[in-house]
């Protein structure tokens, strides 16, 4: 309901073209500090209105309002740009709260507070683009977190940096729409759920095993195979913002395995390094599919780009790790996992090359986010999505070749969830 707030009551003529003054006061505001909520929060707040002059009072509407926007620089046509309102909540003004006489009298405050919840969900007919993933629509209806919307950290100094390029930007607004509109942003970081692990099999971009081949003089004569693989870890889970100091981590595994040909030992490990990769995906056209580097998107030729991030997390030395001997429980079986492993490999020996006789050791590697980073969850949105993926890199030496130190890697997928 409207409240007039007293002040200067002396009378002005009013002046077609004045515009009043607005105000959007949130409760629980820092100066210069953007709001952070998340969902089924309530945003409360007022929105204050004072005129200088009389001003006729026609209608008014506070708004919630959510958007994405997204530019591609798509040569020769220029620069593509792209919007989507996904997200309009209005605050119903009671009648009994207009004015009578419908007009602002000059010198006075009118006052309208409002709230607004956080829902978890957007409407079905956000998205009506074509998809080809039938799970797309779920995805594409959830809320998305603010992104690219630059605003002030916590100190009042520096700018938040979340990782997404300038040609995508996700925001929300209070809006208050008289005149003109005045708006104010808020922030939304969404609660965003564990989803399934991803389907790496035959994927263009992951690659959770990878083997090698250790040869050695100009025959190039055989010294076993490395095989190592990972698997998705559990989702790094964001702390609420009321927890600044606290630090967010999860743990992967690391396995390796090693097949000799002959006598030889295990390579003796070097160095583990880590990074983490966020990637922005976006577009001016929807998504029909959950998106991927691959084809067009990393040239943007399609209308939709990526826009990747790399996080260095960690460095360590891993030479203390133990191998441990294994003797193969049955030839066949042995040659079956074999011939799975060494088909993605034309230079691997065959299986009939190996030993019974096999290798095997585990690295757990911890994965913590920096502070100096602000991340989002895991999304997808029509216009806009940020997925993770961890690089793990394995330094190791074999007896007898003259690489000092090969290198095998993997890309593994990561959710972060809130």
């Amino acid at each position: 309901m409207t409240s007039i707030i007293s002040g200067n009551s002396d009378t002005l003529v009013w002046a077609r073209g004045s515009q009043p003054k607005i105000e959007i006061q949130l409760v629980g505001q820092k100066p210069r500090i953007v709001n952070t909520y998340t969902t089924g929060d309530q945003i409360n707040g007022t929105a204050i209105i004072t005129a200088e002059r009389e001003t006729p009072f026609d209608d008014i509407e506070i708004v919630l309002q959510g958007s994405s926007y997204t530019t591609i620089d798509h040569a020769p046509y220029g620069c593509i740009e792209s919007e989507q309102i996904f997200l309009e909540l209005r605050q119903p003004i009671e009648e009994t709260g207009y004015l009578i006489p419908e007009v602002l009298e000059p010198g006075r405050s009118y006052s309208f507070p409002f709230t607004f919840v956080v829902p978890d969900r957007l409407l079905p007919q956000v998205c009506t683009h074509t998809r080809t993933n039938p799970h797309v629509h779920r995805a594409h209806t959830m809320l998305p977190p603010t992104l690219g919307d630059p605003m002030l950290s916590s100190d009042g100094k520096t700018f938040l940096d979340d990782m997404a390029p300038y040609m995508s930007q996700i925001s929300y607004i209070i809006g208050l729409e008289y005149l003109a509109t005045h708006a104010k942003k808020v922030r939304i970081i969404p609660t965003v759920e564990e989803e399934p692990p991803i389907n790496v099999l035959d994927h263009p971009y992951y690659c959770t095993s990878k083997a090698k081949s250790g040869r050695h003089g100009p025959l190039r004569t055989k010294l076993g195979r490395l095989l190592a693989s990972s698997s998705q870890p559990k989702p790094i889970r964001l702390l609420p913002p009321s927890y600044p100091g606290d630090t967010v981590s999860t743990v992967t595994t690391l396995r390796l395995r090693f097949d000799p040909v002959g006598n030889e030992q295990p390579p003796r490990l070097g160095s583990m390094t880590s990074k983490l990769k966020a990637s922005t995906f976006y577009g001016v056209t929807p998504w029909a599919d959950f998106p991927c580097q691959y084809g067009t998107v990393l040239s943007g030729e399609g209308g939709q780009a990526v826009f990747t991030e790399c996080i260095p997390l960690l460095m360590m030395c891993v030479s203390s790790a133990q191998w441990e001997k294994h003797s193969a429980s049955s030839g066949s079986d042995r040659r079956d996992s074999i011939h799975r492993v060494t088909s993605e490999d034309s230079d691997d020996p065959s299986a009939s090359s190996f030993k019974d006789n096999y290798y095997t050791t585990s690295i757990i590697i911890p994965i913590t986010i920096p502070n100096s980073k602000i991340f989002v969850p895991t999304f997808h949105s029509c216009l806009v999505s940020r997925t993770y993926s961890l690089d793990l890199s394995l330094t190791y030496h074999t007896a007898g070749m003259k690489i000092l130190k090969p290198t095998i890697s993997l890309c593994v997928p990561i959710q972060i969830t809130t």
